[in-house]
């Protein structure tokens, strides 16, 4: 079910492992826990490179602004934007941003995140390190040494790190998206717009 939390315990883990829940957030000793918050449901915390199971959001002259849909804001806001009126680069360069706005992620940070972000089949990369939780994580994909080509379909997935304590417990947690997208300035008409999938994992210490 979309949206449902999946627990994949380790099978080493015993059944009984003790396990503490925090809004919609659960986290398990020693175990990988992982909430699905987009599309499709995976158990890792970095967001898959494959865009099979995933919908492409199409960037057109009448939708060239993308902002994740308020239902699917479970863990964060992912923001991008492709110029296709007036005059505009031909390697239609996308700014994006993505912002971690879930309350209870960042109740229990006790440190700044890093961030990781790559996308155009590896050929752009981003890192951001010792961001405060919750900071607009902002960049532009798409240059003239690495351009978008139109209509081909690409991904962009961003990965953030940080620490966490729940009930004096300390732990990681991994909030992760993958946004699938593709770029079509001579069309009229609007096209279809899909959510990232989003992750998000927290293991607690041993």
């Amino acid at each position: 079910m979309q949206n449902e939390l999946i627990q994949r315990e380790a099978a080493a883990a015993a059944p009984t492992v003790p396990m503490n829940r925090i809004g919609r957030i659960a986290v398990v000793s020693g175990t990988a826990l992982a909430m699905t918050l987009g599309l499709v449901a995976v158990a890792e915390a970095a967001p898959t490179t494959t865009t099979k199971a995933q919908l492409t959001t199409v960037f057109t002259p009448k939708k060239q602004t993308y902002v994740t849909p308020k239902a699917k804001q479970k863990a964060g806001i992912l923001h991008a934007q492709v110029k296709l009126k007036g005059s505009y680069p031909k390697y239609y360069p996308m700014p994006w941003s993505w912002q971690v706005t879930n309350k209870k992620l960042k109740a229990i940070a006790t440190s700044t995140m890093n961030c990781k972000a790559t996308g155009l089949n590896g050929k752009y990369h981003d890192n951001h390190a010792s961001i405060p939780v919750g900071y607009k994580w902002h960049s532009t994909v798409g240059s003239k040494a690495h351009p978008h080509k139109q209509k081909k379909v690409y991904n962009l997935s961003g990965t953030c790190v940080f620490s966490v304590e729940v009930g004096g417990q300390p732990g990681q947690a991994t909030v992760g998206f993958s946004f699938q997208y593709s770029i079509n300035a001579g069309t009229k008409s609007a096209a279809s717009t899909a959510a990232p999938v989003t992750t998000t994992k927290v293991v607690l210490d041993n």
